[in-house]
């Protein structure tokens, strides 16, 4: 659930960052950092604010690209709005009720909903009984040993029903999954996941299994179905364009065909809730996964595994290196051959850090330090160099889950907790707090641009500068 941005322009480059290419997605370039921004260090609701617009729930980090700002909402919308005043161009909404199923679908769907309507009502009278077995027990009318073996008598016709329903292939993959499925959960909702630009086209997904494309005036080119997600806690892994492929990854790690959503290639990889970070090894694409393992963007083939974890944050890759942040810290320099299986040799030996539990916040890499975040707030400063650790401190949010990724603006640190608290830091192996503000909850980055910054809330979007 790691769920996460700024400014390009619309001729932009985006030399040394992890995604090689000029894509604006998750963390913008795939970094957090912002060199050249320069916002302001103090506002509220009712300080610095530029704009602040009205909109449904959504972790998505925001995407920028020249004027135009994009987000989601709740329940699966795509919004694209005018930057300077925040004001919506368009939105596009991502359903099932779109999808366009063939003939032999269609008729083969509505054959399977009457079997599982039948199903439904059999499962119903099982569920009757077994109350009433309850009841009497309830009521001692009938004794514990009794009652467990009538309960007991109807598993069996129960398994059957959920076998019978599992034959019902084309009814189970076109029926939209409800809240109780495993790509929802009240915290990230459906929209959590980040888009991602190659500057012509928008690229988007959302936790009901769907992804979708549209041009930049808000045409809808293509819509597919790619699977019900299964990790828990709702889905919040965010796509990753990689030349023409676009990799998502709700079950399988799937590979799309950018020009119209076809299927290239799909990975069996468990999913989590982080995002693979796309980088170039010896002239091949690949993708670093939160799981340690290394994937070819070309086939999908596996090429390296058990690098390290990041739990639901992701991979941090810069300056030929990647790290892995989440209770341990471990360093590699990428190798500059194509020849796989390539040596992967550990930076130094892997360094444990405080803060048990999750790690949402994705961390951050400048002037040779490394700077990570635990959902409890213990904030940890190490060498990257030698991976030994500089400094720990917890941060005092006065409340909530540190759930933003980490961002750099200029020569600040930007650093979050969801109940809308930033501490605002000078980088270094010092601890040094330079401000702190609030505005409301939210779970998504901070993103920046100039002299701007754009804040993605569970009740709206903010535009603050002075």
């Amino acid at each position: 659930m790691t769920w996460r941005f700024a400014l390009f322009f619309l001729a932009f480059s985006f030399t040394g960052s992890a995604y090689g290419q000029a894509n604006i997605g998750f963390r913008t370039d795939g970094t957090g950092r912002y060199l050249d921004a320069k916002p302001p260090t103090q506002w509220g609701p009712n300080k610095n604010v530029v704009w602040n617009i009205k909109l449904t729930q959504s972790n998505a980090i925001p995407v920028i690209l020249g004027d135009k700002l994009f987000t989601c909402a709740e329940p699966c919308v795509l919004i694209c709005v005018n930057k300077a005043d925040g004001k919506i161009l368009w939105q596009g909404e991502s359903s099932y009720k779109e999808l366009v199923l063939s003939d032999k679908e269609k008729e083969q769907f509505e054959s399977e909903r009457k079997i599982a309507d039948g199903l439904s009502k059999q499962q119903s009278v099982i569920n009757k009984e077994a109350d009433a077995i309850r009841k009497l027990l309830k009521t001692e009318k009938a004794t514990k040993e009794d009652a467990e073996k009538k309960l007991d008598a109807l598993k069996p016709q129960t398994e059957k029903i959920k076998a019978e329903r599992a034959k019902l292939t084309t009814l189970n993959r076109y029926l939209e999954p409800g809240k109780g499925a495993g790509g929802y959960h009240g915290t990230g909702g459906y929209s959590s996941a980040t888009p991602v630009t190659d500057g012509k086209r928008i690229y988007v997904i959302f936790g009901n299994g769907l992804a979708a494309c549209y041009d930049l005036d808000g045409k809808r080119l293509w819509l597919k179905l790619i699977e019900h997600p299964t990790v828990a806690y709702g889905h919040g892994a965010s796509p990753v364009l990689v030349k023409d492929k676009l990799l998502v990854h709700f079950s399988d790690l799937v590979a799309l065909n950018t020009a119209d959503g076809s299927e290239a290639w799909r990975a069996k990889i468990e999913p989590n809730h982080g995002t693979a970070m796309p980088t170039r090894i010896g002239g091949e694409d690949v993708v670093i996964h939160p799981q340690g393992m290394v994937v070819r963007v070309a086939d999908g083939a596996i090429l390296a595994k058990g690098l390290g974890s990041t739990g639901p944050n992701s991979p941090l890759i810069q300056d030929g290196k990647v790290f892995f942040v989440a209770g341990q810290l471990r360093g590699y320099n990428l190798p500059t051959t194509a020849d796989f299986p390539a040596k992967w040799e550990p930076l130094w030996k892997s360094t444990n850090l405080k803060g048990g539990g999750y790690w949402f916040p994705s961390p951050i890499f400048h002037d040779g330090l490394i700077y990570g975040l635990s959902a409890s707030s213990i904030f940890s400063v190490a060498d990257a160099q030698t991976g030994k650790l500089v400094y720990d401190q917890r941060l005092e949010f006065g409340g909530g889950e540190s759930y933003p990724s980490i961002t750099l603006a200029g020569k600040y640190l930007y650093v979050s907790s969801d109940n809308g608290t930033t501490i605002i830091l000078e980088p270094g192996r010092e601890h040094k707090e330079i401000a702190r503000n609030s505005l409301e909850t939210f779970r998504s980055s901070l993103v920046f641009e100039g002299r701007r910054m754009y804040v993605r809330t569970t009740k709206g979007l903010w535009c603050i500068g002075e």
